[in-house]
């Protein structure tokens, strides 16, 4: 019984007034960093715009397209974007969107898709094409942006139809901000895309931890040195792990940015500088204090 007694103490943290508010203080602190990271999340969806109404979006008799943007491909200056269209009015067959009564044309903004066709009596699809960003380079990351003009005007058995666009944005490492352009005729959208909040944060994370395990492996090397304490394995061990460890961290940055981006010149590069020369560093002195050693036997 005696022994029980003692097991259950052991386990059982003192009922000290200090540690019971480590405890709470503890809980707090992850909870209200929950707390924040949800906020930021719905924040951060929050962001995000659809459903942006351009065009004829009151015509009884229109044709409506969606588009939306799935995927942005920075290093090769493009977007993927889906188009969905249905016909309103006289222009379905049956009063059902996605049959046209007539030969249906889409004209885009898009320079490897420039039309889109649907014959009459089909059901249309949905169909992908890309829109170049010219405006923005992937050099800049975390930092880059781009800009492009989405646009579309439509045809239906070759004559003009009043068109309305939306905008849906879904690629998750961008945030779309679209303004309305053009007319009822050729109506359209200028977007600019960024990065999402989410992105920065990691990527700020990441030069946060960079740079602390770079100065970390310095001042270990610095220690080794001044203390003479010849060549410690372990420790050498630690640093050249931590040389290819952020290797790998870096490419892990959201949206894999090639090597040359902003990120590898403010941060990257001088973290992988500085753990090799701390490395060199030990092991040079680590081989003087060594050889001293050996000498004076």
């Amino acid at each position: 019984m005696a022994n029980s007694a003692r097991n259950s103490a052991w386990w059982w943290p003192p009922a000290h007034p200090r540690t019971w508010a480590s405890m709470v203080g503890a809980v707090l602190l992850v909870a209200l960093a929950t707390g924040v990271g949800v906020y930021l999340s719905h924040l951060d969806r929050g962001g995000r715009h659809s459903g942006f109404g351009a065009g004829a979006t009151g015509a009884p008799d229109r044709v409506d397209i969606v588009a939306t943007v799935n995927r942005v491909e920075a290093a090769r200056n493009d977007a993927q974007v889906r188009v969905f269209v249905t016909v309103v009015g006289k222009y379905a067959k049956g009063g059902d969107g996605v049959f046209p009564t007539q030969d249906l044309t889409v004209e885009t903004s898009s320079l490897s898709s420039g039309e889109l066709t649907y014959p009459a009596g089909k059901r249309i699809v949905s169909k992908d094409m890309l829109m170049d960003l010219p405006g923005g380079d992937i050099a800049d990351y975390p930092f880059d942006r781009y800009s492009t003009t989405l646009a579309f005007a439509a045809t239906v058995g070759g004559e003009p139809a009043p068109t309305a666009v939306e905008i849906v944005d879904s690629d998750p490492g961008f945030v779309t901000r679209a303004t309305v352009s053009g007319d009822e005729s050729e109506p359209g959208f200028d977007l600019q895309l960024r990065r999402t909040r989410g992105t920065f944060v990691m990527v700020w994370l990441m030069y946060v931890i960079m740079w602390a395990l770079a100065l970390s492996v310095l001042t270990g090397a610095l220690v080794m040195g001044h203390r003479r304490l010849g060549m410690v394995w372990p420790g050498l061990g630690w640093m050249a792990a931590s040389l290819f460890a952020l290797s790998g961290y870096r490419n892990t940055a959201p949206g894999q940015p090639p090597i040359g981006c902003l990120l590898d010149y403010t941060v990257f590069l001088w973290s992988e500088a500085i753990v090799a020369f701390s490395m060199v560093y030990a092991v040079l002195r680590g081989t003087k204090v060594e050889v001293a050693a050996q000498a004076g036997r």
